[in-house]
């Protein structure tokens, strides 16, 4: 995976943004990196350290940006704190909403496990093309870093992904309006080529 930093991530953002949205999306940035501050993933390094955990929710947000070509301020905001919910104490739903609004606030509540017990078929009658979107973006960047994880951890992540979120990725295209369906296809396709991809000895 490429080292990204602040710099790189705006500099493809400039193009497409006035500096008010501009500066709302440097805003998220902040508050996740802060708020993720003192996590860690299972992850590690080229030097073995574990990766920080804002990592994950910047090439998150990149995914959707770089492969799926969807450039929109909901969608990169809510990927930057799709975790914001579920795995902070200081990101709660009114702050998000307070600051970014009820769309955002909307779509990263749909993908906070919380309650944990239904998520699923919470997700799957969602009708917002954006969170299983974000959730796709997500779920891509899971995949992609199992590298050097344990085989039996590997195992469980592509037996999760093939059974439970498919069919979430299938109904995500159908969802997705025709200007941006292209990029969810792309998304969800290599999705499944990833997976099929993961070396499970």
């Amino acid at each position: 995976m490429s080292i990204e930093n602040r710099e790189s991530f705006f500099q493809r953002l400039y193009p497409f943004f006035p500096p008010k949205v501009l500066r709302d999306i440097e805003l998220a940035y902040i508050l996740a990196k802060a708020a993720h501050r003192s996590q860690s993933r299972k992850e590690l390094d080229e030097h073995g350290v574990p990766v920080r955990y804002f990592e994950h929710v910047r090439r998150a947000a990149l995914i959707g940006i770089d492969l799926a070509r969807i450039v929109r301020p909901d969608t990169v905001i809510a990927s930057i704190l799709h975790d914001a919910i579920e795995d902070t104490r200081d990101l709660r739903p009114e702050m998000i909403e307070h600051v970014f609004g009820s769309d955002v606030c909307g779509i990263v509540k749909v993908l906070s496990k919380d309650p944990k017990e239904g998520y699923l078929d919470r997700f799957y009658a969602c009708t917002d093309w954006r969170a299983y979107f974000v959730k796709a973006c997500d779920r891509l960047d899971n995949l992609q870093s199992l590298t050097g994880s344990p085989v039996e951890f590997r195992r469980r992540q592509v037996a999760e992904t093939r059974d439970k979120y498919f069919r979430l990725f299938d109904r995500m295209v159908i969802l997705t309006p025709e200007e941006h369906r292209d990029g969810t296809r792309r998304l969800r396709d290599r999705v499944v080529d990833t997976t099929s991809a993961i070396a499970l000895d």
